[in-house]
């Protein structure tokens, strides 16, 4: 029998990240195996902030076997100390014998540091292993390191004919239950989710994790005047509203006696509130993955302004005929000129089809 291959041991660490319920924000969920004589003899995740990284709860279940054998970690390891030692100093302390790397760790405390002191100490380290797959799983902690805010998922039911709604607001069930225990799935990564407020008065979401395992993720709720009413299932603890300057005082003592977090951010010509202020924001507060849920109107202010990373659309076999669109605006000029996926990825669910993929701006190649 043939032995796997580097990619395939790396593969196996990526396998492991996404299996794992729990998140580390702001730090990096990364996976480690450690093989020798073509077995596993150790294997990890990272653990929440302030927990032990992939490589020590490796190295840990390894023991005295780790001396020689190969190690494979998703992420460069850190090289320096922060709630935790460095991994470098761990993974030369057990006397490993080869370092291969999936992509190098974009934090500029590391950036290629892990590597250099690895390869300074003797130890053979090789990098790009499954280099694309590995650069992937990590995006939204290079988004959140190099920019400055959170990863963006955009995520909706929608029709045959791209509509989230009936003409009359009406939006349940546009999916079957399989596709809706997939999404809560996508909720339980997530680090927050966010809708606006007309979707919050619409639905009445509680954006809670109830048909996968999984932690409940920070619900965010956009509401420029502080108006919801405060009998909706979103208002309470675990909840962050944003809102205008002009948001009436009467209404943010409501809201705060309701165990809401508020955060003021200045509204712009329209009265709008600025996304990418919202974001930043929400940065400061450790949110790397981001889920956006709707409605249409966020949907399309977070594409128009570039801030959308990945779509995750489930669309069913249903005709609604006028109603709510997924994207209400900006409208693209032409099919060329509008957004794209790539990368794209497709499952069934049941009755229904996932379609996924990263966002790509700009036109479409002829």
């Amino acid at each position: 029998m043939r032995a796997p291959s580097h990619a395939a041991w790396m593969q196996q660490a990526i396998d492991l990240v996404r299996a794992t319920p729990h998140r580390t924000r702001p730090n990096p969920k990364v996976g480690c195996v450690i093989v020798r004589d073509g077995q596993v003899i150790g294997a990890g995740v990272s653990e929440p902030a302030g927990g032990h990284h992939a490589e020590v709860m490796a190295l840990r279940a390894a023991g005295e076997a780790a001396r020689g054998a190969d190690l494979y970690v998703t992420l460069e390891p850190c090289c320096h100390h922060g709630r935790t030692p460095p991994c470098t100093d761990a993974i030369l302390a057990a006397g490993v014998g080869r370092v291969f790397v999936g992509v190098g760790d974009p934090n500029p405390r590391v950036d290629g540091g892990g590597i250099a002191q690895l390869r300074a100490a003797g130890l053979p380290v090789e990098v790009q292993v499954l280099g694309d797959a590995c650069e992937a799983l990590h995006a939204p902690f290079r988004r959140y390191i190099l920019d400055g805010r959170p990863w963006v998922q955009i995520k909706a039911a929608v029709t045959l004919d791209g509509r989230i709604a009936a003409a009359n607001g009406d939006s349940r069930w546009i999916t079957g239950l399989e596709a809706r225990a997939d999404a809560h799935a996508l909720r339980a990564a997530a680090d927050a989710v966010l809708v606006g407020a007309g979707t919050a008065r619409a639905d009445d979401p509680s954006l809670t994790v109830r048909l996968a395992p999984g932690p409940d993720p920070l619900r965010v709720v956009l509401d420029a005047r502080a108006s919801l009413p405060l009998d909706l299932k979103i208002i309470g603890p675990n909840t962050r509203l944003y809102h205008g300057p002009h948001a009436p005082l009467a209404r943010l003592r409501a809201l705060a006696d309701a165990g809401v977090q508020l955060a003021q951010v200045d509204t712009d010509a329209q009265g709008r509130l600025p996304l990418d202020a919202v974001l930043r924001d929400l940065a400061q507060a450790d949110i790397v993955r981001l889920m956006v849920e709707g409605g249409g109107q966020v949907h399309g202010a977070l594409l128009g302004a570039g801030l959308a990373d990945e779509a995750v659309f489930y669309v069913a076999p249903r005709l609604v005929g006028e109603g709510l669109p997924v994207v209400a605006w900006p409208s693209a000029e032409s099919v060329a000129a509008g957004w794209r996926l790539a990368d794209v990825t497709h499952r069934i669910l049941g009755p229904d089809v996932r379609i996924g993929g990263r966002i790509v701006y700009g036109a479409a190649p002829s």
